[in-house]
This record gives C-alpha cells, sequence and structure tokens, in this order.
C-alpha cells in the first residue's frame, strides 16, 4: 500500500507509513481477536512479544525516519520488498538439503 499511497495519491512518504502502520495494526488487532474467539489458537505469549518487537521498532524507525528524506526511505523500502522477493523466489527453485522436512507433520498425511 506504501508505494501506491505515494505515487498514485501523492501522499508524502512519512504519511504513508505511518497509515500504512495505522492499517496494520487495525487489521492484525481484529484477525488476533477472531481468532481467539473463533479457534481458541492464538498464543498469547508469541502475541505479547511481537507487540513488544513491533513497538520497539516502530520507535527505531520513527527515529531513523526523521533523518532520511522521502528518496531515502523510498529506496530502503524498495531494497527490502527486493531481498524478500528473491528469498521467495529462491526458496521456491532450490532444492531443500532434507526432502522429508518439508512433510509437514509427523505422519498422519495422505
Amino acid at each position: 500500500m506504501v508505494p501506491a499511497m505515494i505515487d498514485i495519491i501523492g501522499m508524502p512518504t512519512i504519511v504513508a507509513v505511518g497509515t500504512d502502520l495505522v492499517q496494520i495494526v487495525l487489521t492484525t488487532a481484529n484477525v488476533t481477536l477472531q481468532q481467539a474467539i473463533r479457534n481458541h489458537t492464538v498464543d498469547m505469549v508469541l502475541a505479547l512479544l511481537v507487540l513488544a518487537g513491533s513497538t520497539v521498532g516502530a520507535q527505531i524507525g520513527a527515529r531513523v525516519g526523521r533523518r532520511l528524506r522521502g528518496e531515502q526511505i523510498r529506496v530502503l523500502l524498495a531494497l527490502i520488498v527486493l531481498t524478500f522477493a528473491f528469498k521467495f523466489v529462491y526458496d521456491l527453485v532450490a532444492t531443500p538439503s532434507n526432502l522429508i522436512s518439508i512433510g509437514g507433520g509427523a505422519g498422519g498425511g495422505h
């Protein structure tokens, strides 16, 4: 969403990043609540660790973001996206070192 907000709407980079973070918080809070109510499958320790880590990370990101220009933030975002894209493509085409480990469980599969 950040590139779309910057390029299509013309929103300043720092505002687009903040808007995207608010959207992510609302979406993940909703999904967490729905999983807790319907499936009882929320690991509260993991959820609290992710919450704490994202809070610290947001503070660090805000301080770094104040020192960078909008173009620099966009380049950094593009590099992060490309890095993950290359890793996902590599994981799709690379042969795993242990073929049995990708089976997904301890028996029970068909």
